[in-house]
């Protein structure tokens, strides 16, 4: 046993995926047998399409040419498909000379209206949408106009079924095209299906596909957004759209104020003599992230259109983009123009923003100004540069710098600098205002926050969940009411925490370049972690975020990998991954995250760089004011850290075999459960800390106590062998 002063403490968190994804699915039957081949001629289910798609890893684009004037076009984005796309290799056809055996033999994409592609006009009774003259429809779901687009991303191929197909169709080639342009990396996916109008998602609907008939539309789980779309509010300025059920009347109204009154002093500014008539702002307010995203495309809490003069915001009860930055920005852009300054641009809005971040943006530059995270002014002035850094820090420095210039020297010389930039840069002596503008950051008088030093609920044995994003569709991701449903279902299961992983990803494992956060709309965005966060925190479940690299490249490398060849190129390197961390640690900060993982399985940059990752560990307290962990990998990290003392815990992923006997008993597994368990403890009792179970797991395969580690997809089910070996790691850590 440990002596009083250390307290062994474990989470067991084992790996939870909230849905197979496509490019997570790819496997083989273990008899050899093709694993996208459907039962004796039956209908496929949607995983056994995309095993097939994997399996042959070649699409072909079949083209339409029954109408002259789009048939280039189409052939010209088909083309560059071809060429851009680096996980399968698309071919391009027309539909005139496509063969038969070609048809028959390889996985499809269609495009085009039945009546300008032959081939689908020659399938499209197969579908569950019946098209006419007038569009196309589902009974019971919706129809469309001539204008909307149909997306379907699987659908098992009418001329041979074990095949994938997908679509994008609809009554106008036109149509087609302007979506098509805007989508080019589209390839097959999922067993569900879009119907798109003017660049956004009006339907979203799914299939059942569960290999026991015909594909049919799934009514229960698919979305007509139309039906839920109104105009509940028109003021001065704004048109308000709402998309959800029927919304607050009285928080409406009272919202519609505030707009109206931020707006009117902005255009008080940028235009005293009332000389340019704006239309009104279609404001469209959204009661959750994830129709937001499913509708748009863009999951971010406010985001402008300005080719529709729109907004587009979240307008959920726990988190709304209401802090009027998005409506600044459209409103400058207008009126002023667009800045070749993206440091500019994002700060007048942020000027005229109010409460962004809960405390506004002023707070949090001040903070980073007392934290020494202020980015160098010639840094922030780079647009390539400003674009891959933390747009949480950006912005509220950049509103400052912006205030500050406004205050020095007036209204209008900043908006000669604003329109003529970078024109005017060269009379700025940039040494001299940032070394003014930081003056002004040590003055600006903020008011105080109350510190919250989150005191670590951990205390014995803890029931945990390592909880994956895998549902890239967005509907299925964190953000989702799937992973609402999940998360109660963890809760039931008696589950106390859950663990949180945003990517960052590097290009070359030898090269230290900017690491590129997870922002895209299907991805673990900022968005998805928040959403995840509070729906956790609803259920009295406690959260830790652990942020993990991955290297770019078709098998998402292990950052245990990362590994520069000189020391200048180290350094360079800690540069950028204190850049990336500080994100996710300020994130965690906004949103009272209970625990803070430093680091994930960097094996090669932590040996030999003790005080390279003390730097970084003593950067992050001064943002988070939390516990901290780091979560080594059991190979050859977890026994050679050096900066334990720096940290409040421990952490391992814990993945040691059990035993190396093919045929273990269960008492071979508890001897090596025992044996992990003394390790971990000789560890614990060295560096006087207590120690959480980042990870563990075992595959529900024959034997996963031989390599635990792996993900052995493809082998055979066995739920038993999987179950022995829990258990053997239950009592071996139970009351440590």
């Amino acid at each position: 046993m440990l002596n009083r002063k250390v307290k062994f403490v474990v989470a067991l968190v084992v790996c939870l995926s909230l849905v197979f994804v496509l490019l997570q699915s790819f496997s083989f039957r273990p008899n050899g047998e093709p694993s996208g081949l459907s039962r004796n001629g039956s209908w496929p289910t949607s995983r056994e399409l995309s095993r097939k798609l994997w399996e042959l890893r070649k699409v072909l684009v079949v083209y339409a040419t029954g109408n002259s004037k789009a048939a280039g076009e189409y052939e010209k984005i088909a083309s560059r498909l071809a060429e851009k796309t680096r996980w399968f290799r698309f071919m391009v056809a027309a539909d005139t000379s496509v063969s038969e055996d070609e048809l028959k033999s390889l996985p499809l994409i269609l495009v085009g209206t039945p009546a300008s592609n032959s081939v689908l006009h020659r399938i499209q009774r197969s579908f569950p949408f019946h098209f006419s003259e007038e569009g196309f429809s589902a009974p019971d779901l919706f129809t469309a106009n001539k204008r909307d687009v149909v997306v379907v991303p699987m659908f098992p191929n009418p001329l041979q079924r074990s095949l994938p197909l997908a679509v994008i169709t609809g009554k106008d080639d036109e149509a087609i095209l302007a979506f098509w342009r805007d989508s080019e990396r589209f390839y097959p996916g999922r067993a569900e299906f879009r119907v798109m109008r003017d660049g956004q998602r009006v339907v979203h609907g799914f299939f059942l596909a569960d290999g026991k008939g015909s594909w049919k539309i799934d009514l229960d789980r698919s979305r007509n957004y139309t039906k839920l779309t109104k105009t509940p509010l028109e003021t001065e300025h704004y048109r308000f759209i709402y998309h959800g059920a029927t919304p607050d009347r009285a928080q409406l109204e009272a919202f519609a104020r505030q707009q109206e009154r931020r707006i009117s002093d902005v255009l008080a500014l940028l235009d005293p003599d009332g000389q340019v008539h704006l239309p009104k702002i279609a404001y469209h307010l959204y009661e959750s992230a994830e129709d937001k995203g499913l509708i748009t495309g863009n999951t971010d809490l406010s985001h402008v259109d300005p080719k529709r003069w729109a907004v587009h915001t979240i307008f959920a009860p726990e988190l709304r983009g209401t802090d009027f930055f998005a409506d600044a920005k459209l409103v400058i852009g207008k009126l002023l123009g667009q800045t070749a300054s993206l440091l500019l641009q994002d700060g007048l809005a942020m000027h005229f923003s109010e409460g962004w971040g809960k405390y506004g943006y002023r707070y949090w530059a001040k903070r980073f100004d007392e934290t020494d995270n202020v980015n160098p002014l010639a840094e922030m002035l780079d647009n390539e540069i400003y674009r891959k850094e933390s747009y949480l820090f950006m912005r509220p420095l950049a509103g400052t710098l912006v205030d500050f210039l406004i205050a020095r020297d007036g209204w209008s010389r900043f908006v000669s600098l604003y329109q003529h930039w970078p024109q005017q840069r060269n009379g700025l002596n940039l040494a001299e205002l940032e070394k003014e503008w930081r003056s002004y950051l040590h003055r600006l008088k903020v008011d105080p926050r109350p510190a919250k030093t989150r005191v670590a609920r951990v205390s014995g044995f803890q029931k945990g969940f390592c909880y994956a994003h895998e549902g890239y569709g967005i509907y299925n991701g964190y953000l989702s009411r799937q992973s609402q449903a999940s998360l109660k279902k963890l809760r039931d299961l008696g589950t106390e925490w859950i663990s949180l992983t945003p990517f960052g990803y590097l290009r070359d494992r030898h090269q230290p370049g900017y690491l590129r956060y997870s922002f895209g709309a299907g991805a673990e965005n900022d968005e998805s972690l928040i959403c995840a966060v509070l729906a956790a925190r609803k259920l009295g479940m406690h959260v830790m975020l652990k942020p993990h690299i991955l290297l770019s490249g078709p098998h998402w490398g292990w950052p245990g990998d990362i590994e520069m060849k000189s020391e200048e190129a180290w350094q360079a390197f800690f540069k950028r991954y204190q850049s990336w961390i500080r994100h996710y640690a300020l994130l965690a900060e906004m949103y009272d995250v209970d625990i803070f993982c430093v680091g994930v399985e960097l094996l090669h940059a932590t040996r030999g760089h003790d005080q390279a990752w003390r730097q970084i560990i003593r950067n992050v307290r001064k943002l988070y004011h939390g516990p901290l962990v780091y979560a080594a990998n059991w190979w050859q990290e977890f026994d050679h850290i050096s900066f334990w003392d720096e940290l409040d815990y421990i952490g391992l992923n814990c993945y040691y075999p059990l035993s190396s006997k093919e045929h273990a008993t269960p008492e071979d597994l508890r001897r090596g459960a025992q044996e992990v368990a003394e390790k971990v403890e000789r560890v614990a009792r060295r560096a006087g800390k207590p120690v959480l179970l980042t990870e563990i797991g075992f595959t529900s395969t024959e034997r996963p106590w031989l390599t635990p580690h792996e993900r052995r997809r493809g082998s055979p089910v066995d739920l038993q062998d999987q179950a022995l070996c829990y258990e053997a790691v239950f009592e071996a850590f139970w009351q440590k």
